[in-house]
């Protein structure tokens, strides 16, 4: 094979390739849409899309975006500019919150704790002094576990974000999701900062632990330079898959692009469920939403499983 017919086989693999935030590039809801608009979008414009599924413990999540080779082709709200640091730092931030909510989906369960620790004037750490509100937890955790090792427990399984607000009443607080092979009377006791805390057992709902996650990494101002959050290692990481082709059901065996799958969930949202249905049998339905975007009259599609019980 000639070098010119390399290089010209290596640009048609990475067609489609560029990165930008979809979420944000498609955040109009396509139930808000009038109706001569929504004909307009729903004339046919070849397209290629993408298909990513992340699965996290019982949660399965499912994205399908636009792929684009040229930046001008992409939603202005979807560029990514380095340059750019307050948008950067938004697209940071929702990362952020996206990676804790599938981290703690695929690590813990019913059985572990959900825990919110303050403090009291005499510990109270100075205002903005994120180094040593960061520095407490690290005592905490080491202290709790030396007396795991004592028990001959492993260490501590966690993730945790420290949340501070100028001002709020309560100013610093963290909050803690870790295993729960140790009594909660003893983790409480172990936080030496404050009286003031709150350990509660997790509890799961359709979506998991999502509200919860979601709930302690909210979007909020940050200090320069704070660390969103921080984990034990050996978490285990949420399984990410992207395709461009993917078969009608489980037992066909006839790939189809996706871009044919997503003109039929766009004219009949109920083919979502059923389509979902037969990608992912052994998953039940949640959510789906459709968003679009009249820059370019494309679509995002977000949908929510969950693992059946055995």
């Amino acid at each position: 094979m000639s070098r010119c017919q390399m290089k010209k086989d290596k640009r048609k693999k990475n067609i489609g390739l560029l990165e930008y935030d979809y979420e944000s590039a498609y955040n109009k809801s396509l139930e808000d849409m009038e109706e001569w608009m929504a004909q307009q979008l729903f004339k046919h414009i070849r397209t290629n899309y993408a298909l990513k599924t992340i699965k996290a413990g019982e949660q399965l999540e499912v994205e399908i975006y636009p792929l684009f080779d040229k930046k001008e082709d992409i939603p202005k709200e979807g560029r990514i500019k380095k340059d750019n640091r307050q948008a950067q730092g938004r697209l940071n931030d929702k990362n952020a919150r996206k990676r804790v909510e599938r981290l703690i989906n695929a690590n813990f369960d019913d059985n572990d704790l959900w825990c919110t620790f303050t403090y009291d004037d005499e510990h109270l750490p100075a205002d903005g002094d994120i180094d040593a509100a960061l520095k407490n937890v690290k005592k905490f955790i080491r202290r709790l576990n030396y007396k795991r090792k004592k028990l001959n427990l492993p260490n501590c399984k966690y993730i945790y974000v420290t949340e501070y607000n100028p001002t709020a009443k309560i100013r610093w607080h963290h909050h803690i999701v870790m295993d729960g092979l140790l009594d909660r009377d003893t983790v409480e006791k172990t936080w030496n900062c404050g009286k003031r805390s709150q350990i509660r057992r997790l509890e799961k709902d359709e979506n998991g632990f999502s509200g919860m996650a979601n709930y302690i990494v909210k979007e909020k101002e940050r200090i320069r330079s704070e660390k969103r959050w921080n984990s034990s290692q050996g978490l285990k990481q949420p399984e990410v898959k992207v395709v461009k082709n993917k078969r009608p059901g489980a037992k066909s065996g006839n790939y189809r692009k996706i871009e044919h799958y997503v003109n039929k969930m766009v004219r009949n949202e109920n083919a979502i469920k059923e389509q979902m249905k037969a990608w992912y049998p052994d998953y039940d339905f949640t959510t789906a939403k459709i968003y679009y975007n009249d820059f370019n009259t494309r679509f995002y599609i977000y949908t929510r499983l969950r693992k059946q019980k055995d």
